[in-house]
């Protein structure tokens, strides 16, 4: 899924660095880490007084109350006619996907069907930026009785920005990819992750739609979901629902948390009242990003909330200053901080129950052996898959899904161990 118009696609990640390349890659690296010590000692200093609950929690990190889950309501009995007959949310299941990932889709669509959209019938919209072939079409159709639409990203919203430097560019590419970091040489990724995070929601095929449910291929969906997930958001005004809470590398994004820090100086006015930061603050590392983000790939949310004034106009801040290219900026860390600066805990929602996997990425609830297809996996489980615990990336002491819970999940025993291992209801 790449952009042919660039002549940067001329570029394949080396498979030997010659002296040539080295010297470049370090000279690169020499004036990055000059300008980031220039940018950091200039950052303009977090001050105001809306910002007294980020200044605490820099030094009283993890004493939020502990979030209190709703519950909720079971339709298990309710017979199929008489769900589909309801007044439902205007929501639609989304995926950006290749037609070389059909199977990956079939796979994924299976299983989100035989678990919950046979008996809600919510449509399905497939994105790409090329567009689909009618043997995708045709197959994609067949597995569900719900509407089914595919749509094409349009060409601007999966292409280099003209303000992007292309040199400097290639050499992200080179550096990122030799150093190991995910996905970090490869073009087409970098668009993905800057149209998950400032374009899906502007498709005109989406303009009626109120919600919705991001499905990637290749997932699995282990449990019986008995109720709707959106009907659920919209009565309980929910604007954001995840499933995991992960650690992410952060050398794919050293620079986001600082030109975050300089929107909020500069809007101020924009963030939310109640928004809470103590459980992405590292207070053992100055009030430092502790890295922590919503696995993004599950995510089930409000259509407005991403087209709010407030929302663009952080996207756009943070677009202009390259990182999607320059680094390799992801979807997941910018809705996560977004979420965290312009909404406020009781707006978002942990859906323990609904047991899934994303690669090496998975949960599975405890308390619903009878209607899942999974073995249980402990609340901390996926903390550690995308950094390992050998790695030397600084990591907060508790694990992400417990900082964000806070309260009682944060407890420990005299030995070390903690109070409340699990969430479930």
């Amino acid at each position: 899924m790449l952009d042919k118009s660039s002549s940067v696609l001329s570029f394949r990640p080396p498979r030997l660095y010659t002296r040539t390349v080295q010297y470049a890659v370090v000279t690169f690296l020499g004036l990055l880490l000059l300008v980031t010590a220039i940018n950091r000692h200039s950052t303009p200093k977090i001050s105001a007084p809306s910002y007294a609950a980020l200044n605490e929690a820099v030094f009283q990190a993890h004493s939020q109350k502990a979030f209190t889950p709703l519950v909720p309501k079971s339709d298990a009995n309710v017979p199929v006619e008489v769900l589909r007959a309801r007044r439902k949310p205007k929501a639609a299941l989304i995926s950006l996907v290749r037609n070389s990932e059909l199977e990956g889709i079939e796979q994924s669509m299976r299983h989100l069907e035989a678990r919950f959209n046979h008996k809600y019938n919510y449509p399905w919209i497939f994105f790409n930026d090329v567009p689909f072939d009618d043997t995708f079409k045709a197959r994609t159709g067949n597995l569900t009785n719900a509407e089914c639409f595919y749509a094409t990203v349009p060409e601007s919203h999966w292409s280099l920005p003209k303000w992007i430097d292309e040199s400097r560019f290639i050499s992200s590419l080179e550096y990122l990819g030799a150093i190991g970091v995910g996905k970090g040489w490869m073009i087409s990724y970098r668009h993905m992750c800057r149209w998950n995070s400032g374009f899906f929601y502007q498709h005109p095929i989406l303009d009626d739609f109120d919600w919705y449910w991001r499905v990637e291929p290749d997932v699995h969906f282990f449990c019986d979901i008995d109720y709707d997930p959106f009907a659920f958001m919209e009565e309980n005004n929910l604007k954001y629902g995840f499933n995991m809470n992960i650690l992410d590398d952060a050398r794919s994004f050293p620079s986001m948390w600082r030109q975050t820090q300089e929107f909020m100086s500069e809007y101020p006015e924009l963030i939310h009242p109640e928004a809470d930061f103590s459980w992405i603050l590292d207070h053992k590392n100055d009030g430092e990003y502790n890295n922590c983000q919503f696995f993004s790939n599950f995510e089930i949310g409000s259509l407005d909330f991403f087209r709010s004034k407030t929302y663009n106009t952080y996207f756009d801040y943070i677009d202009r200053k390259g990182g999607f290219y320059y680094e390799r900026f992801g979807d997941a860390p910018l809705h996560t901080l977004a979420v965290v600066l312009f909404l406020s805990k009781r707006e978002t929602h942990f859906f323990r129950d609904i047991g899934y996997q994303h690669d090496i990425n998975k949960q599975c609830p405890a308390n619903l052996i009878d209607k899942c297809s999974c073995e249980p996996t402990n609340l901390d489980e996926n903390f550690y898959k995308l950094v390992p615990m050998e790695s030397p990336q600084k990591k907060p002491d508790d694990s992400c899904i417990r900082l964000w819970l806070g309260g009682e999940w944060l407890e420990r025993d005299d030995n070390g161990n903690y109070v409340k291992t699990g969430f479930e209801f």
